[in-house]
């Protein structure tokens, strides 16, 4: 911390070198990543990400990260950085709600404003008192910060009007998809984040999610990936057809094979937010016949959820008695081990509590 407040780097170097740990905080709760964000230090910064530091650690204080820290300080070139290594870009602190583009905005730096807008930041999100980075920046009189922001309003509208190939698919326009593919469109390109219900979804993702399967089966053909994660909660197809209940977007999702006879979807693909499988999705929303479906196509039975769940034991959290009784068979018959009961002390035998 001391030579990081000092701004030197040898010393910093030699202490990390030596067994300093990265992720040590100091009494208010900071890391010295955060300190070296907020100073502004960019150099100290890679040194401090390249030996390991954590850039999502947030302080206890107020919540805020790195990022935020960089925000503040002005330091675009540390800023890029910790997007670099993984920071999120719309971070809200949970006491203020304030994103990182917000503090650069209320900070008055226009630098890291456009180079947060240029890395995706968002301008319509609020904070806790329901203002958007616009907001702030025309209540303070930032007049060329206002006009960055207005600009990139404007920027995401017309790039709106030009995803046609997104609203080909939803519709299910298999022809003008076609023909837009063959004027250039790309086959596994992102919905752009505009603070919509479709961000960073990919064409198949959006068919899959509409329950389009004649444009599942197209897009396939002409080369989607059918394991790309796709939207916010980066799900796969396969999540997305098993959440709504599309039938017909999972036969021919799971009929996909690839070289050798492998399977083309990654069919228990475990979502990053919640643990939750294809076939968990498909419980989730008693989609009895999807589920069905998965089964039949290997979907796994034991696996679970983040809440520590499997797919039969969803089903009778949510009441499903005749999903979870097909779920009970088809465990059986997969031979699927269920957790023998918790020992009068409360705690599972140890031959069923290790990790196998």
């Amino acid at each position: 911390m001391t030579a990081i407040r000092s701004a030197d780097l040898a010393s910093a170097t030699c202490l990390l070198r030596s067994g300093a740990d990265p992720g040590e905080r100091d009494p208010t709760g900071q890391t010295p990543l955060m300190i070296a964000a907020g100073l502004g230090q960019p150099q100290m910064v890679e040194l401090l990400l390249t030996a390991g530091a954590d850039v999502h650690a947030i302080e206890p204080r107020m919540g805020a990260s790195a990022l935020h820290k960089a925000a503040q300080s002005g330091s675009a070139d540390v800023a890029g950085l910790l997007l670099d290594h993984g920071a999120f870009v719309d971070q809200q602190t949970p006491f203020l709600g304030n994103t990182p583009l917000m503090d650069a905005v209320l900070h008055k730096h226009e630098a890291v404003v456009a180079l947060l807008l240029a890395r995706g930041g968002r301008t319509t999100i609020e904070n806790h008192w329901r203002q958007s980075a616009l907001a702030l920046a025309t209540g303070d009189g930032l007049h060329a910060i206002s006009n960055l922001i207005r600009e990139r309003v404007t920027a995401a509208a017309r790039l709106a009007d030009r995803w046609a190939a997104a609203e080909a698919v939803k519709a299910g326009d298999t022809d003008k998809l076609g023909d837009l593919i063959t004027a250039g469109a790309g086959i596994d390109e992102r919905v752009p984040a505009m603070g919509d219900v479709d961000d960073d979804y990919t064409l198949l993702g959006l068919a899959a999610r509409e329950g389009q399967a004649r444009m599942v089966a197209l897009l396939l053909e002409l080369g989607a990936d059918p394991r790309r994660v796709s939207g916010l909660m980066r799900g796969t197809p396969l999540h997305e057809a098993a959440y709504f209940g599309h039938e017909d977007v999972i036969r021919v999702l799971t009929d996909m094979t690839g070289r050798n006879g492998i399977p083309s979807v990654e069919i228990d693909a475990q979502g990053a937010y919640n643990g939750l499988t294809a076939l968990h999705d498909a419980v989730w929303h008693g989609h009895t016949g999807s589920a069905r479906l998965l089964v039949g196509a290997g979907a796994r039975l034991d696996l679970k959820t983040d809440a520590g769940l499997t797919p039969r034991e969803l089903a009778l959290l949510y009441g499903y008695a005749e999903l979870a009784r097909f779920l009970a068979a088809a465990e059986e018959e997969a031979g699927v081990r269920r957790p023998a009961p918790a020992s009068a002390e409360g705690r599972p035998p140890l031959s069923e509590g290790c990790v196998r």
